[in-house]
């Protein structure tokens, strides 16, 4: 027989993008979260308190994907 174990709940809900979210990477040792949509919008996530540290647009278009590079920069 199955047990019944409880179904997992979310810690937090992010949101912070109007359109769907194409791409997202774990940045700056795990502290920050990086996502990017299909407007071509960059959030980089706080995850300490679970808010957007910065907000901006990257790209006319939809964002494909993204990646830190070095210590301090973002790629998308």
């Amino acid at each position: 027989m199955a047990s019944q174990l409880p179904l997992p709940q979310p810690k937090a809900v992010l949101r912070g993008h109007q359109a769907q979210v194409h791409a997202a990477t774990f940045v700056r040792n795990n502290q920050r979260l990086a996502s990017g949509d299909a407007e071509g919008y960059v959030v980089l996530w706080d995850l300490t308190i679970v808010r957007p540290r910065a907000v901006w647009r990257a790209h006319t278009n939809a964002i494909l994907g993204i990646a830190s590079w070095g210590t301090d920069k973002i790629i998308t």
